[in-house]
This record gives structure tokens, sequence and C-alpha cells, in this order.
């Protein structure tokens, strides 16, 4: 398994670019002065949160997207409802 060395960068694909390790400093400098060193653990336990579930919601996506034409469950129960009030 090959380690990146500490001068290069990280590739962001998502982004176009990449990010090197000076630009990675100034970030973190910036967030620290911004949020201050109290408020660090907070904000970056907020932010594991937060992208655990969007990839949870990804995941739940991808998984409907794959089973395909399967109706979602219920759904007949609605249609069987809607015809007993029209008759």
């Amino acid at each position: 398994m090959n380690m990146p060395a500490i001068g290069d960068s990280i590739s962001l694909s998502l982004l176009g670019g990449s990010f090197g390790s000076g630009e990675v400093l100034l970030i973190f400098v910036v967030v620290l002065l911004l949020f201050g060193s109290k408020n660090l653990p907070a904000v970056a336990r907020s932010l594991g949160k937060a992208l655990e579930e969007f990839r949870r919601a990804a995941r739940d996506v991808s998984n409907e997207i794959a089973r395909g034409d399967q109706p979602p469950r219920g759904s007949e129960e609605r249609k069987d409802s809607g015809n007993d009030s029209a008759r």
C-alpha cells in the first residue's frame, strides 16, 4: 500500500483540481481561526455525522435504483383504497 508523501497533493476530482499540503494547512488555519480551538471538535463531529447521513442516503438511493421495477411497499393498498372511494 503506497502512502502519499508529505509534499504530494490530494486529488479532488469533485472540485476538478487538487490541494497541496500548503493549501490544506491554510484551510485548517482558517477553520481554526473561524471556529476556535474549543469549538473545533464539535464542528468536526457534526461534519462527520452529516457526511455519514449523506452516504447512507446515497446508498439507499443506489439500492432503490438497483431494485428497479419493484413498486414501493404499500402502493397497492393505496390503489385499492382509491377504488373503494370511487364506488
